[in-house]
């Protein structure tokens, strides 16, 4: 199964997941051992299928529009980062296609329930 893993920072893993939710994405939690360096709060896996880009993206842009202080960025399998801020929903699905991995920051200002 391939999965594309969003890293989850500061105060984005709730966010993050209730989106995905609200948006039908299958996802799984990956499992930190303890001792296990990692920067992020967290680890969601996205399970990828054909069908799942469009509403990935939409994911993605609500994240951050919802408030200031939110960044998306997006490391291609070539190892470019890409900063989601600003792209169009055919763009992103076009960027995401070629995703490596996601990272997603909410710095918590005005911070939501």
């Amino acid at each position: 199964m391939d999965v594309l893993p969003i890293h989850v920072f500061k105060h984005s893993f709730k966010p993050i997941l209730n989106l995905l939710k609200e948006n039908g994405i299958q996802y799984q939690m990956r499992e930190i051992r303890a001792g296990e360096i990692i920067a992020s709060a967290g680890v969601i896996e996205i399970i990828l299928n054909a069908t799942m880009w469009v509403s990935l993206a939409s994911v993605i842009i609500a994240f951050i529009k919802a408030k200031n202080g939110r960044e998306v960025m997006i490391t291609t399998k070539d190892n470019k980062i890409i900063h989601a801020k600003g792209l169009d929903s055919k763009q992103l699905q076009a960027v995401l296609e070629q995703a490596k991995d996601i990272k997603a920051i909410d710095t918590g200002k005005e911070r939501e329930t």
